[in-house]
């Protein structure tokens, strides 16, 4: 009995080093890089009807563009631009007030500070890096990292505190294409509403 428990122990240690090592990949992968232009689906894991395509372009330091049908989010790092074009609308914030989903940064290098790591395996056996939120340190119950082959993120898997659930899977890379830092900053156009929330 013994035995059986200090495998079941040695087990349990074995698959947190293997998530906690696919994480460091993962992290490298993402140091490797200094920006990436990716499409992406963000579906609700309840209802299939709520889905979202768009572009993404992202450069280190979070910085990123996010393009939907009728809205783009702009962040230089410092403040998000959410600007809805069929209302006519911008909403400025400041970065850090701003719970923006689109921060991978914060997905791989924040949040495993403040969370359990572990290996997740599907019942195709592909890997994941399941992150669980240590008690009231995230407004998370739990957040998957998928990965492809070459480390890079493939899909996100994120359930909040009310057990809704969205996953964004991203497709079509391209890597270090030179992005200037000026791509990053949003100009109102004449004509549009701006609600400054700074």
């Amino acid at each position: 009995m013994r035995t059986l428990i200090l495998f079941l122990i040695s087990y349990q240690i074995l698959l947190a080093q293997s998530g906690t090592e696919i994480l460091k990949k993962i992290q490298n992968k993402f140091n490797s890089i200094n920006d990436f232009t990716a499409n992406f689906v963000q579906t609700n894991c309840n209802s299939t009807s709520k889905t979202l395509n768009g572009k993404i372009l992202y450069k280190k330091k979070n910085k990123f563009i996010v393009e939907l049908k009728n809205q783009t989010v702009i962040s230089n790092g410092e403040i998000v631009w959410n600007y809805n074009h069929k209302q006519k609308q911008v909403i400025i914030s400041y970065f850090s007030d701003e719970p923006s989903t689109y921060s991978i940064e914060k997905f791989i290098y924040n949040y495993p500070e403040l969370c359990n790591i572990k290996l997740y395996k599907n019942i195709d056996n592909d890997e994941a890096v399941e992150l669980i939120p240590k008690e009231g340190m995230l407004d998370i119950k739990s957040l998957k990292i998928w990965k492809d082959k070459d480390y890079l993120i493939r899909k996100l898997e994120i359930v909040d505190l009310d057990n809704q659930c969205f996953v964004i899977e991203f497709n079509n890379y391209q890597l270090n294409q030179n992005i200037p830092d000026s791509k990053f900053t949003f100009n109102p156009p004449k004509g549009i509403r701006i609600i400054d929330l700074r």
